[in-house]
């Protein structure tokens, strides 16, 4: 019985916040891969990950490049093709709406992971093993997870600040 009533709170709870679903349209500027602000409002698409925009990933045969600044790039080249429009009912802790987006009635949340520039996040997974079977985008060859990445990188950082400071 307790689990039934839990579950039930569950359900209404996701009811109630679809309630409050926000939609939005109108002048966007692509953050990176996976986030944008439009209409002032950042946004991050709901359920993938993109490389962070100066991440780096790595090819087959060795060769270094610039994945975050690609992904960023193919996200503005899908949003352009149309009439933008987000709708989301969430924030991230970062208060960015959480959203899912289309273009023409495309999902471009989908897309990314579909095209290789972003990874599944919690949704589509089916779509990431296809990505990465056909090798496309970051699965050319080798990605750290954006994540992962994220980590080592405020790591990196707070070693670095620390390195500077100078003791009496």
């Amino acid at each position: 019985m307790t689990l039934l009533l839990f579950g039930a709170m569950a359900a209404g709870s996701v009811w109630l916040a679809k309630q409050s679903e926000v939609t939005l349209q109108g002048q966007y500027k692509v953050i990176d891969g996976d986030s944008l602000v439009l209409n002032g409002q950042e946004i991050r698409l709901l359920g993938i990950d993109a490389p962070e925009y100066r991440q780096t990933c790595t090819l087959l045969d060795g060769k270094i490049y610039p994945c975050g600044k690609h992904a960023r790039t193919h996200l503005s080249q899908l949003v352009k093709k149309g009439k933008l429009e987000c709708k989301g009912w969430e924030e991230d802790k970062y208060q960015r709406l959480l959203a899912v987006c289309t273009v023409n009635e495309v999902e471009i949340n989908v897309q990314m992971v579909m095209d290789g520039w972003a990874v599944s996040y919690g949704d589509y997974e089916s779509e990431e093993r296809v990505a990465k079977e056909r090798r496309l985008g970051v699965w050319r060859g080798g990605i750290e997870s954006p994540s992962s990445w994220r980590e080592r990188e405020r790591g990196t950082h707070s070693i670095s600040w620390l390195s500077k400071l100078t003791l009496w």
